[in-house]
Order: C-alpha cells, then structure tokens, then sequence
C-alpha cells in the first residue's frame, strides 16, 4: 500500500509539472513579436512531444503500479501463508510444550506434596513425641523438686554423684568414703583421697558435697523474671551460704599433718559453680580458708592430675624397690665372686696334687719296668705261672 501512494504522488507531481510548464509557455508566448512565430511552432511542436512522453509515462506509471501492485498483492498472500504455516505450527508446538509442562507440572505437584504431606505427618509425630517427653520431662522436674526439698535426699544425691566420679576416675584404693578424720568428733567427710607420703604413710584429702538449693533456686527464679534487686539479694544470700559451709569444712576436716593442709568442696551442677564464681570476693575468702571450690568438670580434672601423681608415686615406689633389689643381687655376687676365688683355688691345688700324683706314678712304673722277677714264662712260655707258690 505505501508503495502505490508513492507511484500516485509521482505521477501527480509529474502532471503537474507538465500542467505548469504548458502555463508558462502560454503566457511567454503571447507576449511575443511576430518574429517568433517560428520559435512558437517549434515550441510547440516540443510541447507536443513532451505531451507525448507525458503520456507514455503515464501509462509506464500505470503499467509499473499494476506490477507492483500484482507482485506486492503475490508477497503479501506468501507473507500470510507463512505467517499462518508458522503462526499454526506454532500453536501446535506450544499446544505440545503446554500439555508436557502440565503433564510435568502435575506429576511434579503431587509428587512434591504428597513427599511434603509425609515430611509434614513425620514433624507431627516428631512434635507429639516430643510433647510426651516434655510432659515426661515435667514429671521428672516436679520429682527432682520434690527430692532437693529434701535436705536429706539433697544431700545424699550429691555425695552419690561425687561417689560415682571417683568410681570413674581413682581405683578403690585410692580412696574412701565416710572418713572419720578427727578422732575427737564425730564429724566424717563425705570422701577423702588418700595420698601417699614420702615415709610410706596415707595423707587425706578430704572432699566433701554440698548444695545449698534454696538460695540457687531463689537466684534462678530472680533471674528468670528478671528482676535485677531480687538477684542480687539472692547472691548475696548464696555467698553467705557457701562462706558458711566452708567455715565447717575448714573447721572440721583441715588436719595437717592426718589430711592436706586444703580441702575441696564439690558442688553437684555447673550452673551452681559458675554463679558462685560471679560472687565478688568470694575466691578470695574461700583462698583464705584453704577451701577449693570445684563442679562436676573441674574436679574430674583435679582428680586426673591426682590420678598422674599416684602413677609418677607408683614409679618412684617400684624404682626404689628395683634398686634395693640391685644392690641386694650387688652383694651376693660379690659373696659368689668370693666363693668362686676359693673354688678356683682349691681347684688348683687338686690339679697340683694330681699332676704331683702323675708324676710319681710314671716314676714308679718306669721302675717297675726296669725290674725282672726271673718267673717260668718270662720269655714267652706258659704264662699261667705255676700252681704252687715259690
């Protein structure tokens, strides 16, 4: 279509040229002389071709516009059979892709949800487990609450958990449980580790369990509803608690030279021993009491380095008695050198004796050789002799 409005405003333009040359001419020519009449005809004459060429043009114009117009009408009907082919084989294709992708798309889903829907019944039956063990959990809170309200029961709880880290870490040898330390009380220490000593006698180290639940307790309940006076007062409570405890400890198990001239208090949970260290102060006054505040970890550790010094005390203790044993073999051998001289001795002297003896006897042999009895037979005969005696 642009085409053909391209060829009708050419051929428009050139009949307008045309038009307006032919006007020019006309308004030339009448005001010219008579003498150029000739010039006139010839013009004329030119115009006249001009028209003619006009018209030829026109109509190549025309023939030219037919031509596009047929060739553009063919390409155009080609463009939209193509279009079409491609638009239609295109819809096919994407008809194709769009019932695999749904095909795909559902299989997909359901296997995705079906695989969700398992995961999810799987964190549910995770999620009512744990919800039973929590109310399990809370069961067993509630009896440890009611067994650390217990003194007693507190008590005896401690002293079972320190009895089994020794179990771990000492052989039974190594210490006892229930020592009387003082003969003049009858205060015992809950354990002691019995250390050897340079003259082969026992030196104690006394351990001894406590818990001091209530104020723990109150500092924990302080710091769960964050009140920050509340928890204070309860750590101040429970540095008190704890100097208490290790004023009797000091007072009844520190007896050098029957135990160490330190004792060890154990406290049976971590968290406990960790708030005691926050304690301003309380490191110092305990130092000063010779009381060595140990958890769970610590005193396992404390108790391996005793464990090392129990084997480097084994080792000296066999090394003395290897050497005993040396200088013992060292004596009787110089006993056996002494014995074995002797012996060497008399040996030489029976050799003497013998080779004396030897010589003798060669002596009395070559004179026995040397003498004739003159018997019958001497000279080969009857070598019987007679049967009467001479």
């Amino acid at each position: 279509m642009t085409e053909k409005m391209l060829l009708g405003v050419c051929v428009a333009l050139l009949i307008l040229c045309v038009f307006l040359l032919l006007l020019l001419l006309k308004r030339r020519g009448t005001g010219v002389s008579d003498k150029n009449g000739g010039d006139t005809d010839a013009l004329k004459e030119k115009i006249d071709k001009l028209g003619g060429i006009a018209d030829y043009t026109n109509k190549s114009i025309t023939s030219l516009g037919s031509m596009t117009e047929y060739r553009l009408n063919n390409i155009q009907k080609t463009i939209s059979d193509q279009l079409r082919y491609v638009t239609e084989n295109n819809q096919r294709s994407l008809d194709e892709i769009r019932r695999t992708v749904d095909t795909r798309l559902s299989e997909t889903l359901e296997t995705k949800l079906t695989e969700s829907y398992s995961i999810i019944q799987q964190r549910l039956e995770a999620v009512y487990r744990g919800i039973g063990e929590v109310r399990s959990l809370a069961a067993g809170v509630a009896d440890i609450k009611k067994v650390f309200s217990n003194v007693k029961l507190r008590g005896t709880w401690g002293e079972a958990q320190l009895g089994a880290l020794l179990s771990q870490m000492l052989a039974p040898n190594q210490y006892a449980a229930s020592v009387k330390l003082n003969p003049l009380s009858d205060g015992m220490v809950d354990f002691a580790v019995l250390l050897p000593d340079k003259d082969g006698s026992t030196v104690c180290l006394p351990i001894d369990s406590k818990f001091p639940t209530e104020e723990y307790q109150r500092l924990v309940e302080a710091g769960n509803a964050c009140d920050r006076e509340a928890e204070e007062r309860a750590l101040k409570n429970l540095g008190r608690a704890v100097k208490l405890q290790a004023d009797s400890i000091a007072a009844k198990y520190i007896l050098p030279p029957r135990t160490t001239d330190f004792a060890v208090m154990y406290l049976p949970i971590e968290s406990l021993y960790a708030e005691i260290l926050k304690i301003p102060g309380l490191s110092e006054y305990l130092s000063l009491r010779r009381i060595l505040v140990c958890g769970p970890t610590n005193l396992a550790a404390l108790l391996s380095t005793l464990q090392t010094g129990f084997k480097v005390s084994a080792i000296e203790q066999r090394s003395q008695e290897l050497w005993q044993l040396l200088a013992a073999f060292k004596y009787e051998f110089g006993k056996f050198t002494e014995v074995l001289d002797k012996t060497q001795k008399k040996l030489q002297e029976a050799q003497d004796t013998i080779e004396t003896a030897a010589g003798r006897t060669r002596i009395i042999a070559k004179k026995l050789r040397s003498v004739d009895l003159g018997l019958p037979g001497a000279d080969g005969g009857d070598t019987d002799g007679p049967s009467g005696t001479p």
